[in-house]
């Protein structure tokens, strides 16, 4: 199957550089002050949560948004809150929202990492399904859902795909400036060491850890016509747009845009982001 494809979407800016923008992006974020979704449990742990955001019965479309933040204990879903949020709102033109579940899961510095971590999102996903069909959604519709990660949860996202994609064959990801290989990461000790941390080990010293969950090892097992695409920006400073680049996906590339502009509903490239997200 081809998966070749990239198409490239431009924006300016304001002339910092890509690691200010990104630093203070994160910041305003977090400053926002979000309300918090319903809260949803889907294990016993706690971070095996999930928040709420819109209502499955009118949604137009289920979306499952899984954070970043390098996979670190000390990142919590709290800076993805501003977008699940606008995306259960609609936008400007009319169309409805969506019901937006965004996934709290363990992480490596708790008591996750490998193979934990994946396995909460799996279990998560699964589990959203369902709630969205005991609260009013069509099941055709919950079955459908649309996985978004950012960063790591990008990872995370793709990782999903190539274990269950087959079981959700209606299921799309989208990989918000992901992280897809793992391997490289953790050699190179890219993000003081985050990549290794969260795996445990070195790629040679765990070869079949890294088999189970190296996006870029496994893209090959992504079922036949399953509908994945990356989304990066050129000037990301926290995951190299390199990554994706090698990454055998469709892409699109946003000119000029940093790590959070694809996550951030301010960001002058957003608009262009969720038509990406949306279809």
């Amino acid at each position: 199957m081809s998966r070749a494809g990239t198409r490239r979407v431009g924006a300016g800016h304001d002339g910092t550089t890509p690691a200010q923008r990104e630093s203070a992006q994160l910041a305003s974020l977090l400053a926002r002050g979000t309300a918090a979704g319903t809260r949803h449990t889907y294990g016993d742990r706690p971070d095996q949560h999930l928040e709420l955001y819109g209502d499955p019965a009118t949604a137009e479309q289920g979306i499952i948004l899984v954070h970043g933040g390098y996979f670190r204990q000390r990142v919590d879903l709290t800076h993805a809150r501003p977008l699940a949020a606008e995306l259960a709102g609609g936008d400007a033109s009319g169309r409805g929202g969506a019901v937006v579940a965004l996934l709290e899961y363990r992480r490596a510095g708790g008591d996750g990492g490998h193979p934990r971590t994946l396995e909460d999102v799996s279990t998560a996903v699964a589990h959203c399904v369902r709630l969205w069909q005991e609260l009013g959604m069509r099941p055709e519709g919950a079955a459908a859902p649309l996985i978004a990660g950012h960063s790591a949860g990008g990872c995370l996202a793709l990782a999903w795909a190539t274990h269950h994609g087959a079981d959700l064959p209606q299921a799309r990801v989208r990989a918000l400036a992901p992280i897809t290989d793992l391997i490289r990461e953790a050699r190179g000790g890219l993000a003081e060491g985050a990549v290794l941390d969260y795996m445990g080990a070195l790629p040679d010293e765990a070869p079949e850890a890294y088999r189970w969950e190296d996006p870029r090892s496994r893209a090959a097992l992504l079922p036949d016509g399953f509908d994945a695409r990356i989304i990066h920006g050129t000037d990301d400073a926290t995951v190299d747009i390199g990554f994706s680049r090698d990454m055998p996906l469709p892409r699109t590339e946003l000119d000029g845009a940093c790590h959070f502009d694809v996550i951030d509903p301010a960001s002058p490239y957003f608009a262009g982001v969720r038509d990406w997200l949306a279809g």
